[in-house]
């Protein structure tokens, strides 16, 4: 049998799997020990959860955890962040300009209509990042 995924895996502790299923992977967590520590920790997680007081998340936890990614983001892919942010915007650009260039008036505003749209649907994304880098 293959090993279970580890969504399989948290699955089969929290008694979501079908019967066929479940069973196939009871049987291969009896014999596999890393898939047997992977449930001994997520049984060791959910008891240490349930004995921790509190009912609410903490206020800054987001904020947190942000800030613990960025200490270890490497300095290469900060550096190389600018590319990234460039490349699309310099490329928008030039697909600009050749619409006009080529279509006229009517292929500016399909152009502008289009990027309009893009903005909308990465406006959350654009969020969240500015939400991040504020101090």
């Amino acid at each position: 049998m293959r090993h279970p995924t580890p969504g399989e895996l948290i699955e089969l502790h929290f008694g979501e799997l079908d019967e066929a299923r479940g069973a196939a992977c009871r049987a291969h967590v009896r014999n596999c020990t890393a898939c047997s520590l992977v449930m001994a920790d997520l049984q060791w997680t959910e008891e240490t959860l349930a004995a921790v007081p509190g009912d609410a998340p903490p206020t800054d936890g987001l904020e947190r955890v942000l800030a613990r990614i960025e200490t270890v983001r490497p300095a290469r892919e900060r550096r190389a962040h600018w590319l990234r942010t460039a490349a699309p915007c310099g490329a928008a650009v030039v697909a600009g300009s050749l619409a006009v260039q080529q279509g006229g008036a009517i292929a500016a505003l399909a152009f502008l209509a289009l990027g309009s749209i893009v903005t909308l649907a990465i406006a959350p994304v654009l969020i969240l990042e500015s939400q991040r880098r504020s101090p």
